[in-house]
């Protein structure tokens, strides 16, 4: 072979070696790049997750609009709660009661027992009654569309309260509207995003406490739409954090609740997913009944983000047997819906209600017993915008 052949085949061999390194070179970088992309919006994640915290624990509570809407005379309403025995409809049903107690109105409470077979048969009775207005406890409309069509036919308005009507995306997306008007959440256009936003401060304090490092396990009961947004914006944020990450969803529902199946459904969850570090409630209710009794004998910890901060899971962070929750007043739902149905009465959009949230932990915005209370005396702006005293 030349010398000149042997160096040619030389030049050729050191091209190949040279492309071979430089695509070694371009995919380490590529890979570099890509993980110092995912660490920097994982940082960028925690950073916000720590400043939503923070204000979380300030709170988003407002003060009630106070603009003049005087008490509607003579009028009465029925309110039909979901469930009286199970505080995330007894509490505003209850509430409701009060304020219609406040502004001059009769009330009648009408209790479904957690079944949604009993939500039609009830507004039937409701429509019977031939009220001012009803009120919807934690019934969606799509649960009983036809008895809401009577109701609407018969020229009473229908108010609800953690509810949603049949033109909600997630709830149907009909074109018909069935409810009359809706509580007013100030910043929040539509109920929706107010419950995204809800869903997003708890996601944000666990990416926080764990320094974006949790294996989640969620608990949802698909029943009740505004637990679809709730979770659609706590899924979103971890989804978006680079970090935390929701490692299986365990559907849960009211029969699951009546016949004593949710402890074992967790249970068994718990051992399908070891890695689990995390647990997020729907409501009060299954934190209580359900995922707190299949916590009580592991040996390991498991931290809990807990559903709407009754009572009951308040007591539970006394004994660290949950971590924390995002307390929201539904007493002052109840109010709501009746300044709502109020303004309804006198031909008026409804106000900025001023309902929002604040987190309770161990060491913020724990009380020593019973309820969270919100720093906003509600009640007695309401009063004072209806013109019933202070």
């Amino acid at each position: 072979m030349t010398t000149r052949v042997k160096h040619v085949r030389a030049l050729a061999l050191l091209a190949t070696l040279s492309l071979v390194m430089a695509a070694c070179g371009s995919s380490s970088s590529g890979k570099n790049s890509s993980a110092t992309a995912s660490t920097s919006r994982s940082v960028s994640a925690l950073a916000a997750a720590n400043e939503a915290t923070a204000k979380g624990y300030t709170g988003t509570s407002r003060p009630v609009n106070p603009v003049s809407r005087p008490a509607a005379k003579g009028k009465s309403i029925v309110i039909i709660s979901a469930s009286m025995a199970v505080s995330s409809s007894a509490v505003p049903a209850l509430g409701a009661q009060a304020a219609a107690k406040a502004i001059g109105w009769n009330a009648t409470i009408l209790d479904a027992r957690l079944n949604p077979s009993n939500f039609a048969p009830l507004i039937r009775q409701a429509v019977t009654l031939h009220p001012s207005g009803i009120i919807l406890v934690a019934i969606d409309c799509d649960t009983a569309k036809e008895p809401l069509q009577e109701a609407k036919s018969a020229g009473i308005p229908v108010v609800p309260v953690t509810a949603f009507d049949c033109t909600d995306p997630a709830a149907g997306g009909g074109s018909t509207p069935y409810f009359t008007s809706s509580i007013n959440f100030g910043p929040y256009p539509s109920p929706d995003q107010f419950d995204e936003s809800y869903g997003s401060t708890q996601a944000n304090y666990i990416i926080s406490k764990s320094r974006n490092r949790a294996k989640i396990i969620v608990i949802q009961d698909p029943e009740f739409t505004v637990l679809y947004w709730t979770l659609k914006g706590f899924k979103d944020t971890i989804d978006s954090s680079g970090g935390s990450q929701i490692v299986d969803t365990l559907t849960v529902t009211s029969s699951d609740l009546l016949d004593g199946q949710v402890v074992p459904k967790i249970q068994a969850e718990l051992l399908k997913f070891p890695q689990a570090n995390w647990i997020k409630s729907p409501y009060t209710y299954v934190t209580t009944i359900g995922i707190a009794p299949a916590l009580a004998n592991r040996s390991s910890h498991i931290n809990v983000m807990g559903g709407e901060g009754f009572a009951g899971e308040l007591d539970l962070i006394h004994k660290d047997s949950i971590t924390a929750t995002n307390a929201i007043s539904s007493d002052w739902a109840g109010w709501a819906a009746v300044d709502t149905m109020n303004s309804v009465f006198l031909h008026r959009a409804p106000v900025d209600s001023g309902i929002g949230w604040t987190l309770v932990d161990l060491h913020h915005n724990l009380p020593p017993s019973g309820d969270w209370t919100p720093r906003i005396p509600y009640q007695s702006e309401y009063k004072e915008a209806w013109g019933v005293g202070g």
